[in-house]
């Protein structure tokens, strides 16, 4: 089960201020900021990183609501959000294949099109990518040959899982940080 814990709250302003929550989970303990500008925006941000490049380069929040009961019916579903599982396998030069799959945990509510959609933009033909670019492990069942063999990898899907996390990136954290892969 999952539940919020409030830290502290910083003001800017007396009409502006940054609370910090705790995302408490069995994957650990996860903090989450929130913006609350003059009460009528609310800024939700899953990384203090992505908290400072909002107030230094405008970068966008990862949500945004414009009444503190949007932001609540919000908060709500992320406690009881499902992880996503990213699926994808390896196929040698004799055609043999393994599969594997990653989990990460889904504080920002990505639902499994959303995630496919901005996966496949930085994906190789839009199904190929190079595991050890982006964080994942790679898959080979057999001694690596790079005569035959290559380092690319096949994205299958995502899917709602209630496994535990086994990457400990946000599925948000880690779609931002793939970089698209060099086409032939």
């Amino acid at each position: 089960m999952r539940k919020f814990v409030s830290v502290t709250t910083e003001y800017i302003r007396p009409s502006r201020s940054i609370d910090v929550l705790y995302l408490e989970s069995a994957e650990g303990i996860k903090p989450i900021y929130i913006y609350n500008h003059e009460g009528q925006w609310y800024y939700y941000f899953h990384s203090l990183l992505r908290l400072i490049q909002y107030f230094e380069s405008g970068l966008e929040a990862h949500a945004t609501f414009t009444s503190e009961a949007d932001l609540d019916d919000f908060l709500e579903r992320v406690c009881q959000a499902k992880n996503l599982r990213l699926n994808y396998r390896y196929r040698d030069a004799h055609n043999y294949k393994k599969f594997g799959s990653v989990v990460f945990a889904n504080l920002s509510e990505i639902m499994v099109e959303e995630a496919t959609l901005l996966l496949k933009k930085k994906l190789i033909s839009e199904e190929f990518f190079v595991p050890q670019d982006w964080g994942l492990p790679r898959l080979h069942t057999q001694p690596y040959n790079p005569e035959v063999d290559h380092e690319w990898h096949e994205f299958e899907e995502f899917e709602l899982t209630d496994d535990q996390v086994t990457d400990g990136r946000d599925i948000g954290e880690f779609l931002e940080g793939v970089v698209k892969g060099y086409e032939v």
